[in-house]
């Protein structure tokens, strides 16, 4: 049924037993799914693993030439089989290059691929009752899900057989908000996310408010995230292993780092050392692994992960730091924070009454998707969470010089990222002063020209003699601070002691 015939519907008619209203999280790692309880009113999780582990499902695809059959999550994962398999991940990150694979001597598009995984996940919505009829979906997205991949995700809906129920794409954020104040109507106030879910750790400080959502901060570190960690200690049980490889060892030992990954981050793992045990060789044996050998991997991640939290409320629109005592609520999502170094770089910062822990972000992002399908569709109450976000520059900012144009930061990255100086070597005889043309390039193709700010008391030189550096730094997603110096030219024009700082407001 399309979600539009079914929001026109009467409301004693929407509560039928057999529609289902789904919100689905497809992540690079992992994929969760939730359906709207309309008898309870309440969204609820569809436990994909069958029952066994974490509700939520790996986002791994596998197909098996010998059966000509596809398997999907841990299946997929743990599948050891001939060793003829072949195994597909990372199908959220790999959208927007219109990739193609080769499968059993055909090709196969991306977006065909992810289609199978869509609909084996929303499959199960049958497990709970065989004549479900899906009437809408809400489908959370990374927050900087590109437009291109936006669209091959919308086709691989398309090709899954659920256009027509497709409600919207959703940034996961909005999601989490949704989930988190279900059962409440906010005051006005500063609300704190910190996502630990995926391979891109985020975080954030919205304000809430009655008519909408404001991003003061939308900070984000794609090197710290789960999925690297993931690859980090694999690579740490590869060098614990010490001894010589066989055929089809880095597929056994991806399967004991999934498997076995949890043991190097628990609690009692500081008075007593755990004991691995390589049972996918011959002969089998141990390994032994202290705190101290876990403390030196999780290093970097520690101490970026706290630099994170610092920038979310540092590097904000207001032009001054937030206070951690500002903060109403401090939102925690992911598997991440089950690590006793990331809960406890949270509770230095902030009170234990500020902090709400939610471990499986796949799910509750899922039941924040399917609570915010049940508002639109007109079965359940409560407010948009949709965030208004102004981080990102809308054009090219830079110098203009006749029809030359020199970026100094580029449109769509973001105001708080580091935009490295760029070198100019001014095309013209000085003679002390200088003026320049700070202009904006919107995306649509018209300029703006910001500012013409008068460079006086640079030495005097001949033409093609003077090179100068721009630094920019922003600070807020409204103002930036340009500094110039000079560099000299050579040895008969050598580097002075010129510096100028300007401030320019940005579109």
């Amino acid at each position: 049924m399309h979600w539009k015939t079914y929001r026109d519907l009467p409301p004693e008619k929407k509560h039928d037993e057999t529609y289902y209203i789904i919100g689905l999280d497809i992540g690079n790692e992992s994929t969760g799914i939730a359906f709207y309880n309309l008898n309870e009113n309440a969204p609820e999780v569809i436990d994909l693993s069958g029952g066994y582990g974490k509700p939520s499902i790996p986002t791994v695809i596998q197909y098996i030439p010998e059966t000509k059959e596809w398997v999907f999550g841990e299946y997929a994962i743990l599948n050891q089989g001939a060793g003829t398999e072949i195994t597909l991940s990372n199908l959220l990150s790999s959208l927007g290059h219109r990739e193609y694979y080769e499968v059993d001597g055909k090709t196969i598009r991306h977006t065909s691929i992810l289609a199978l995984f869509i609909k084996e996940v929303i499959g199960n919505v049958r497990n709970i009752n065989p004549k479900a009829e899906i009437v809408g979906i809400i489908a959370a997205i990374p927050d900087r899900l590109s437009n291109e991949a936006q669209l091959e995700l919308r086709q691989a809906f398309q090709l899954a057989g659920y256009e027509k129920e497709l409600l919207a794409l959703v940034p996961s954020r909005e999601c989490v908000l949704a989930h988190h104040y279900r059962n409440c109507h906010p005051a006005e106030g500063k609300v704190l996310l910190l996502d630990y879910g995926s391979s891109c750790v985020r975080s954030g400080v919205y304000e809430l408010r009655n008519d909408g959502v404001t991003a003061l901060s939308n900070i984000f570190n794609d090197e710290i995230g789960t999925g690297n960690l993931l690859d980090d200690v694999n690579v740490f049980f590869r060098e614990l292993f010490g001894g010589e490889t066989t055929s089809g060892f880095e597929q056994q030992l991806s399967a004991f780092t999934y498997q076995h990954k949890d043991l190097l981050f628990q609690k009692n793992i500081r008075t007593k050392p755990v004991k691995l045990y390589y049972n996918f060789v011959y002969p089998p044996f141990q390994q032994t692994v202290t705190h101290n050998y876990v403390q030196q991997l999780v290093a970097p991640y520690s101490q970026n992960f706290d630099r994170l939290i610092s920038d979310a409320l540092g590097k904000n629109t207001t032009e001054r730091r937030i206070a951690p005592r500002d903060i109403d609520a401090v939102l925690c999502i992911g598997g991440g924070f089950e690590m006793l170094w990331a809960r406890e770089a949270v509770e230095d910062v902030f009170a234990l009454s500020q902090i709400h822990m939610y471990k499986n972000p796949k799910l509750v992002t899922a039941e924040g998707a399917a609570q915010t399908a049940a508002r639109i569709l007109g079965v359940a109450t409560g407010q948009s969470y949709m965030v208004e976000d102004d981080h990102q520059l809308l054009g090219d900012i830079g110098i203009k010089s006749g029809d030359a144009f020199l970026p100094l930061a580029l449109g769509e990255s973001y105001w708080w990222q580091v935009h490295e100086p760029k070198l100019v070597l001014v095309n013209g005889k000085v003679s002390g002063e200088l003026e320049l043309f700070i202009t904006q390039r919107m995306k649509e193709g018209h300029e703006i020209t910001l500012a013409s700010p008068l460079l006086s008391g640079l030495p005097p030189r001949p033409k093609g003699t003077t090179r100068l550096k721009f630094g920019v730094e922003f600070i807020s997603n409204k103002r930036m601070k340009i500094k110039v110096s000079d560099l000299g030219f050579g040895e008969l024009f050598p580097r002075s002691e010129y510096q100028e700082e300007f401030v320019v407001n940005i579109a």
